[in-house]
C-alpha cells in the first residue's frame, strides 16, 4: 500500500487531545482535507509530520484513520536563519524510519518544503503564498523578505509543484519553469455551506486578513474616509501592522482584531460585501469563503479570487490601489437590498460546486498517483 507523509503547518487544536489550545490558525483548509481523506483514499497510508510548541517530545496519535506526528518547534527566527537546519533534521530522521513512497511539503515560510525537498525518492511542494511575488507587488517586512529569498532557493529544486489558481500559477513559471505545476484549489471550510445569509439593517463591508498594504488596507481607509461612504460600516478583521489603527479614522471604521473562524463567518452572514483591495494573492481563503456563503466582493485583478467574482454581476473588479473605483463597487453593492442579494446570487451555485473538500481531495489523489506513476 502506498504510503505518503505530508508535511505541514496542522492546526494542533484540530487533533484529539488538543482541543484547548490556541485555535487562532492560518492553514484552516488542512483539517477538512485529512477528514476527506479518511472515506475517500482508499490504498493509501498517510502520515502527517507538523512542527509544533504545543509538544516538547516527539508525540505520535491517530485521527481520521491517518497518523499525526508532532515534533517539538524551536523558534522562528533561528531556525529562517539557519536554512532550518533543525527541523529538516527532525523531520528527515523521521522520515528515513517510515520510508513514505511519497512526500508532500506544504509552505516554504517554514521548514517543510525544504525537509520534502531533502527526501531521495518522489517529493511534492504546495504554494498557496508566493512570497517572492508578493515582495515585489508591496513593501513587505524584513521577516517576510528573508522567507522569500528562501523560497527561491526551495523553488530551484522542486520538481512537481501544486498552487491554486492561474494566476499564482503564472507567477510560478517565472520562479520555477523547470518543474511541473499541478493546480490544486483548496476548498472552503465545510461550515461556511451552512451559512445563512442575514445583512444588517445598515450596510456593512466586512475585511478580513492581515493588515498590510499588500492587502490593500491603506485603500480601505482612505475609501471609507471618504464621506459618500460615511453610511456604510467597515469591519476590519486581522492581525498586523498597527500603523494603520494609529491613524485619525472615520466613526465608520473598526478593527475588530483576531477572530476565530466561527466569529468570521457569524461576521459574514450579517455583510453586505467583502473588501479585499489585495495587490497580489495566490488564492484568499476569505474570498472564497465570501462566494461559497453568497456574499458579493469588491477586489482587484491581482490574485486567483477573480476565478470566484465576475465584475458587474457577482461584485467588482478594480485595479489595486484605486480608492475611487473601490468607493463606486461598494456603493453598487450596498445602494439596496434586491440589488445586492442579486449581486449575492450570481455564480454562487457554480461557486459551491467548485469549492468543496471532496473536490480539492479528489484532485489531490490524482496529483499523487500521476507522480507516482511516472
Amino acid at each position: 500500500m502506498p504510503s505518503i507523509a505530508l508535511l505541514a503547518d496542522f492546526p494542533v487544536h484540530a487533533l484529539p487531545g488538543y482541543e484547548d489550545r490556541e485555535k487562532g490558525h492560518h492553514a484552516t483548509w488542512l483539517p477538512p482535507l485529512a477528514m476527506q481523506l479518511e472515506v475517500n483514499s482508499p490504498g493509501f497510508t498517510f502520515h502527517w509530520i507538523t512542527c509544533s510548541k504545543e509538544v516538547s517530545e516527539p508525540t505520535t496519535l491517530r485521527a481520521w484513520n491517518q497518523t499525526f506526528h508532532l515534533l517539538p518547534r524551536g523558534k522562528l527566527s533561528i531556525e529562517m536563519l539557519t536554512g532550518f537546519r533543525g527541523e529538516r533534521r527532525r523531520i528527515g530522521s523521521l522520515l528515513r524510519s517510515l520510508k513514505p513512497d511519497l512526500v508532500h511539503g506544504w509552505g516554504t515560510e517554514q521548514g517543510y518544503g525544504d525537509a520534502a525537498m531533502d527526501y531521495p525518492r518522489e517529493n511534492l511542494l504546495s504554494l498557496q503564498g508566493i512570497l517572492g511575488s508578493y515582495c515585489k507587488a508591496a513593501p513587505m517586512p524584513w521577516l517576510t523578505r528573508v522567507q522569500a529569498h528562501h523560497e527561491a532557493r526551495v523553488l530551484k529544486q522542486a520538481h512537481h509543484l501544486t498552487v491554486e489558481s492561474p494566476w499564482g500559477r503564472a507567477r510560478l513559471l517565472e520562479a520555477a519553469p523547470h518543474a511541473q505545476i499541478h493546480l490544486l484549489e483548496y476548498g472552503a471550510h465545510p461550515a461556511c455551506f451552512e451559512v445563512v445569509r442575514k445583512p444588517a439593517t445598515k450596510p456593512l463591508a466586512l475585511f478580513v486578513g492581515s493588515l498590510s498594504i499588500l492587502k490593500g488596507v491603506d485603500t480601505l481607509l482612505d475609501a471609507f474616509s471618504d464621506p459618500r461612504l460615511g453610511g456604510v460600516d467597515l469591519l476590519l478583521v486581522g492581525a498586523g501592522s498597527s500603523e494603520f489603527q494609529r491613524r485619525k479614522l472615520s466613526a465608520n471604521i473598526q478593527f475588530l482584531g483576531h477572530r476565530t473562524p466561527a466569529e468570521v463567518r457569524d461576521w459574514m452572514a450579517k455583510a453586505w460585501c467583502l473588501v479585499h483591495p489585495t495587490r497580489a494573492d495566490t488564492s484568499p481563503n476569505c474570498v472564497k469563503e465570501a462566494r461559497v456563503i453568497g456574499l458579493p466582493v469588491v477586489t482587484t485583478p491581482d490574485g486567483g479570487q477573480t476565478q470566484y467574482v465576475e465584475h458587474g454581476k457577482s461584485g467588482f473588479i478594480h485595479p489595486a490601489g484605486d480608492v475611487e473605483g473601490l468607493i463606486e463597487g461598494v456603493l453598487a453593492l450596498t445602494r439596496d437590498l434586491e440589488t445586492n442579494l442579486a449581486a449575492a446570487a450570481h455564480g454562487r451555485t457554480a461557486n459551491r460546486a467548485a469549492l468543496t473538500p471532496e473536490k480539492t481531495m479528489t484532485r489531490l489523489l490524482e496529483i499523487y498517483r500521476s507522480i507516482m506513476d511516472s
